[in-house]
């Protein structure tokens, strides 16, 4: 497994163990002693975990080795939130192992492929649902094509861009590096991942797509651009024409939210484009 996380940096992929304050990240290849001290401080609450990092790692390793396309525009593979999703999907409990466990090293090797190309299905045969991509997604970084070049242009029009008091600023970001340079993109994958759940992860990589998509339509843009006024007001406007169960929500926002798909008449990116305008335009 050692080996797997040198590979894995040797591809310019970053590595985290734990999950929201406790979340650590190896951005170069570890020693021996580094990659063990990682596993054991992350493994101490669940002694299961030991073995599932390793095991994990090694058939990332191989994937990445068999098929680099399945991580093209992944930056930082986050490991727990990976390994809870798939335990959710094998047993039905993000926090329950045992199942996971139980599968043969050719099955779990096929599973993580099929995981990471979205063709896992559910019991009943059917597709992934919008709401378990984008937690994929989000779990393993994985960004739209020229989406830091969106950004960039994004932060070239502001002072910053703030999710909910998480604020980016465009100085001294913008006059430091250029939106293709690696250092760029670690700084956006630090400043998205303080978010609290991958779901929510992409539904902001959603907003900043469609904010670079229509700048040149949008008058002025403000000092600060709220990234989280735009998203609520288009979930308010989502949630005028949907029934949604007011229950049944993550962040404030709807759970029929995260399972609606990008694009189509009634898909996310047409409500944002509405809230946009209601805003900007």
């Amino acid at each position: 497994a050692v080996v797997s996380t040198q590979s894995t940096g040797v591809t310019q992929r970053q590595i985290s163990f734990g999950e929201g304050g406790n979340e650590e990240t190896i951005s170069h290849p570890p020693s021996t002693a580094e990659f063990l001290d990682y596993i054991q401080r992350h493994s101490k609450e669940k002694a299961i975990l030991f073995a599932i990092y390793q095991e994990v790692l090694l058939y990332l390793c191989e994937i990445i080795q068999k098929n680099p396309a399945l991580f093209k525009g992944i930056l930082r593979i986050r490991l727990d939130l990976l390994i809870r999703l798939i335990a959710k999907e094998t047993s039905g409990d993000a926090d329950s192992f045992d199942q996971m466990c139980m599968l043969r090293p050719i099955e779990f090797y096929q599973f993580i492929s099929k995981l990471l190309s979205g063709g896992i299905t559910t019991s009943e045969d059917e597709e992934l649902t919008w709401e378990t991509i984008r937690y994929i997604d989000g779990s393993l970084n994985r960004l739209p094509k020229n989406f830091h070049h969106s950004l960039y242009s994004l932060l070239n029009l502001t002072s910053g861009i703030d999710i909910n008091g998480n604020v980016i600023h465009s100085f001294p970001l913008t006059n430091e590096m250029t939106a293709g340079e690696p250092q760029f993109a670690i700084s956006i994958s630090n400043w998205l991942d303080k978010l609290p759940n991958p779901q929510l992860r992409q539904l902001y990589v959603e907003v900043i797509m469609i904010l670079g998509s229509l700048q040149k339509m949008i008058k002025r843009f403000p000092e600060l651009i709220e990234l989280h006024t735009v998203l609520y007001q288009a979930h308010d406007l989502f949630v005028q024409e949907c029934v949604v169960d007011p229950t049944d929500h993550l962040c404030g926002i709807s759970r029929e939210f995260y399972l609606t798909p990008p694009t189509g008449q009634y898909g996310t990116l047409s409500y944002l484009t509405q809230a946009i305008a209601n805003l900007y335009c």
